[in-house]
């Protein structure tokens, strides 16, 4: 039986077994840069039918974060994330979208993000 724990691991050593970015599968405490979070869409689960078997739709999103020392380099560093890591996404997986780079707060300290919203299909 695959879980949603497997589901985020599997996808976690797709990233990781071809980059050198950290990814974490968890709301990790402390955040270092440059990293990969992987956390879970809104919504996380959607029902679908595929026969007479029910499946669902899982949603997450990566968070690739970066330090926002300054903002052309860091623009620059996750420019060189996304072009990386859209690739090392496993084929199951739909790319939903990549959102622009905002700043954003993580354990009290600034950070520089993209999200990219990916969907695959679950079945308990």
């Amino acid at each position: 039986m695959t879980t949603l724990a497997t589901v985020r691991a599997n996808l976690k050593t797709a990233i990781t077994s071809n980059s050198n970015y950290s990814v974490v599968d968890f709301g990790a405490e402390i955040i270092t840069t440059p990293s990969i979070m992987i956390a879970a869409g809104n919504p996380w689960l959607e029902p679908v039918t595929i026969g007479n078997n029910k499946a669902w739709r899982v949603n997450y999103i990566l968070e690739l974060v970066v330090a926002p020392n300054s903002n052309p380099g860091a623009l620059t560093q996750l420019e060189t994330m996304v072009a990386a890591v859209l690739p090392l996404i496993p084929q199951s997986w739909q790319i939903q979208n990549v959102s622009s780079p905002r700043i954003s707060q993580a354990n009290t300290n600034d950070v520089y993000l993209v999200e990219i919203s990916i969907t695959t299909i679950y079945n308990p």
